[in-house]
């Protein structure tokens, strides 16, 4: 019985590229031919139109020679390796590509002889790629026995207008369609890319046309589905080229993929899909190569998707012109003339934004196209622009649109936060935004390097099951080994709630070990001394211009010099993380500028370790400030490392050994005598001055050391090691006449209105600071709704594990939880 439904079938230029995939397309032809009436569109084989468009423009009469050689080749070639397919037919399907390449010959040649290029013959060559395709097609059909019927174009398809971007007589081709459909025939074959007028010329569809002829067939035919064949499987969430974590789209409305493929989804053409959702025909995108996969099925009442965005877009080599002037807000006709302008050259804007206060006007036109729309406005308003009433027309090259795509954006919140968010994350700027009254895609016009970069990220913001998070560390000592050591540790547990925390980078002042993809925490140690030298400017090049990500720069070190450069690694897109106090304890200047920059940027800037390691003071202040609290008097033990020599000191250990001890249970810095001085927890308590909203630099701290300030406290450490001893009687005297008196010293910083010095500080034992020893902190906060007992934050302060931990937990305040995206839909 015969099939009443049909089906076309459109074969793009790669699915028809050779024997092999030439086969392929006669086999899924077949096969639906078993259920359907069957309609094949063929575009011409890949590389072949773009060969005789592009060479085919007024070429002498050896370049018309040489094209049509390789035309000639391309074709035989495939025709004598499918010798044994065509049998028979294999006589007359090179019979009409000769016929094809004599047609050619004498278009070409007629063009070198008049030396100039009619579009109405260009449409003509155009159209030879279509045709030998389909005599090809047509010799495979037969010699399987399945009896095809040519669909001439120029009967079929009827067009007018211009010959290279025809457009389509719907009426017409639904009159001329009717018989088919109507008769008995099950198997036809149309070229693509071209019909003809009402004279029975042949005039081309433009670019894309292949797939717009397949959408004017389904239509006429009143087919079940259009399916578009081509080399990748389906309609893609971005373009793979530029996101290699894109993957197919099960499927989108017809609203979707129109926005999508105007945006640059080069599978399918934006022409395609108005015939066929006019007439409710779904429409199906699938790889030719990988047949099994279902691919993209496109309709309407498609469910939307639950992060809202079905897609992304990415369309480049753009410019944007911007019109300003004082003379713009309330004249009517402004936009009017302007569109006109562009009309009368031809040219086409993408992309249309204007000001609520009608200043401006912004639109953005193809980079080519961007000095012809300047000189069109230009020529249509003189007077105004030399009355000063309109700027001069500012022209901007070097720019993309960046789009997300979804029906769902309508009903979901926080959509477009997200994708700004995402753009700020990576450093990319908005030059001008558009958003539909749909609210079914939103646009930003971005600098396109910045752009194809920032389109991975904002992919994986909508998209992907996890936040990749590159972190490059800086320091790898105690701090920055425990570090690593924790990340290790907690890889999967991270995983699992969506975060792919990344070491990209371990580095230290002589060595930087760097992969992008992530190195291997378990041989970091053997691995680094063999790495190349450490070179920060390379680093900063890497992010500027590397794959995107969530660049965070951690720094484990106690150096001036990197924290100096905090500036510029905002300025590359980091964000920073820091246990390294000397960029906060800085002059009051950088201090401002450090917070201003990375705001500016859009970028975080955190350090709770720079304080009291892991406990959370630096968060506590903060927060007590914002909600209006004011910080009277602060007072505490912030050395975690004097904390542990002062509790040894006590319970009668020697100073000298109380030193040592502490150094090798990794509280004290490598330099022991970087605590002993007292500028470390001068350093802290800046810190905490300057959060509390005080203005003070570090030289307002008056410090009191724990050594004498006789003592040789010169040369190298060993040297500073071994001259300690002479001062343990010293400690032992004071000690013992202290705890006569039922006191003990403890090293404590305070700041108030009056000012922030540390010290030593004989203490009582009923003291709330006797009882802190061993490496722990402690802070007492007195407030004006603290009173009059004061807050107080106790707790270890000291040791690589506590203070690692606090850096890793400020690693993770970069991603929150409401910032993972939502699973793959």
């Amino acid at each position: 019985m015969q099939p009443s439904a049909i089906r076309v079938m459109k074969f793009g230029g790669t699915s028809l590229g050779g024997a092999v995939r030439l086969r392929a397309a006669v086999e899924l032809a077949a096969t639906a031919r078993t259920t359907h009436r069957v309609c094949v569109v063929a575009s011409a084989m890949s590389g072949i139109t773009n060969l005789l468009l592009h060479g085919g423009r007024v070429p002498n009469r050896e370049e018309a020679d040489r094209l049509l050689e390789t035309y000639r080749q391309r074709h035989a070639e495939v025709v004598e390796a499918m010798a044994a397919d065509l049998g028979a037919e294999a006589v007359g399907v090179r019979e009409e590509l000769a016929a094809l390449e004599t047609l050619g010959r004498r278009l070409l040649h007629g063009m070198a002889l008049l030396e100039e290029g009619p579009p109405s013959v260009l449409a003509q060559v155009s159209s030879l790629g279509e045709r030998a395709s389909c005599a090809i097609l047509m010799g495979l059909l037969r010699a399987r026995g399945l009896a095809p019927s040519y669909l001439d174009p120029v009967t079929y398809i009827r067009v007018e207008g211009d010959p290279l971007q025809a457009r389509p007589v719907m009426a017409a081709i639904d009159a001329a369609f009717a018989p088919l459909k109507a008769g008995t025939d099950g198997l036809w074959v149309l070229p693509g890319f071209f019909g003809g007028d009402s004279q029975g010329r042949i005039l081309s569809l433009g670019r894309g046309g292949s797939d717009h002829s397949a959408a004017l067939a389904a239509a006429a035919f009143g087919a079940d589905l259009l399916e578009i064949w081509t080399d990748v499987a389906g309609l893609y969430s971005a373009d793979p080229g530029l996101v290699p974590e894109a993957f197919p789209l099960p499927e989108a409305s017809f609203e979707e993929a129109m926005e999508l493929s105007f945006f640059g989804a080069k599978v399918l053409h934006p022409k395609t899909i108005p015939p066929v959702r006019e007439r409710g025909i779904p429409v199906r995108v699938c790889s030719s190569f990988d047949p099994a996969h279902p691919g993209t099925i496109i309709r309407e009442d498609v469910p939307p998707p639950p992060s809202g965005v079905r897609g992304l877009s990415f369309l480049g080599d753009l410019s944007v012109v911007n019109l300003t002037g004082p003379g713009m807000p309330g004249t009517p006709g402004i936009a009017g003339r302007v569109f006109s302008a562009l009309a009368r050259k031809g040219i086409s804007a993408v992309l249309i934004t204007q000001s609520s206060s009608e200043l401006s006007i912004c639109f953005a036109v193809r980079r080519a196209e961007g000095p012809g729309a300047v000189e069109a406005i230009q020529e249509a308003f003189p007077g105004e622009l030399a009355a000063g009433f309109l700027d001069p027309v500012d022209l901007r090259r070097g720019l993309a649109v960046l789009s997300i795509v979804g029906d769902g954006m309508r009903t979901r919140a926080g959509v477009a936060g997200t994708f700004f968010d995402a753009l700020a994350e990576v450093g990319c700027n908005v030059v001008a935004i558009a958003q539909g009254a749909s609210e079914r895609i939103i646009s930003a016009v971005v600098d396109e390097r910045d752009g194809a970069r920032a389109m991975v990220h904002i992919h994986r913001r909508f998209f992907q099951a996890k936040v990749v998070v590159d972190l490059h560390l800086i320091g790898a000592g105690n701090v920055g080994g425990s570090l690593l050591g924790q990340i290790q540790r907690q890889h999967d547990q991270l995983a699992a709630q969506g975060l792919d925390l990344r070491v990209v980078t371990i580095a230290t002042s002589r060595f930087m070990l760097t992969d992008p993809k992530g190195l291997d925490l378990g041989r970091w140690r053997e691995d680094l001394p063999k790495a190349g030298p450490m070179n920060l400017d390379q680093l900063l090049d890497t992010v500027r211009n590397g794959p995107p990500a969530l660049p965070v720069l951690v720094d484990c070190t106690t150096s001036g010099d990197l924290a100096a450069r905090y500036v510029e690694l905002f300025d590359a897109g980091f964000h920073v993380v820091t246990a390294n106090k000397k960029a906060n304890s800085g002059t009051q200047e950088f201090y401002r500028e450090l917070r201003k920059r990375s705001t500016r940027r859009g970028l975080r800037f955190l350090y709770e370790a720079n304080v009291g390691a892991g406990l959370p003071i630096i968060d506590t202040v903060k927060n007590l400030v914002l909600t209006g609290d004011r910080v009277v008097r602060g007072e505490g033990i912030l050395s975690g490392s004097m904390s542990y020599i002062l509790g040894l000191l006590g319970e009668g250990v020697p100073l000298s050994e109380a030193v040592r001890s502490a150094k090798e249970s990794g509280f004290t810095e490598p330099d022991p005598r970087d605590d002993l001085s007292g500028m470390d927890v001068a350093r802290k308590l800046i810190i905490l001055a300057r959060e509390c909203g005080m203005e003070l630099e570090l030289a307002d701290v008056v410090v009191e050391g724990l050594l004498p300030a006789d003592f040789d406290a010169t040369g190298d450490i060993p040297s500073f090691m071994d001259r300690l001893p002479s001062l343990d009687e010293t400690f032992r005297l004071r000690l013992a006449a202290l705890k006569a008196e039922g006191k003990t010293l403890r090293y404590v910083g305070s700041l108030s209105d009056s000012g922030c010095r540390v010290g030593l500080l004989a203490v009582a034992a009923d003291h709330p600071f006797t009882a802190i020893k061993g490496g722990e902190n402690a802070l007492a906060l007195l407030t004006e709704r603290y009173q009059p007992h004061p807050m107080v934050i106790r707790g270890y302060g000291a040791g690589a594990e506590v203070t690692a931990a606090g850096v890793l937990a400020d690693v993770l305040r970069l991603v929150p939880p409401g910032a993972r995206p939502a699973r793959r839909h």
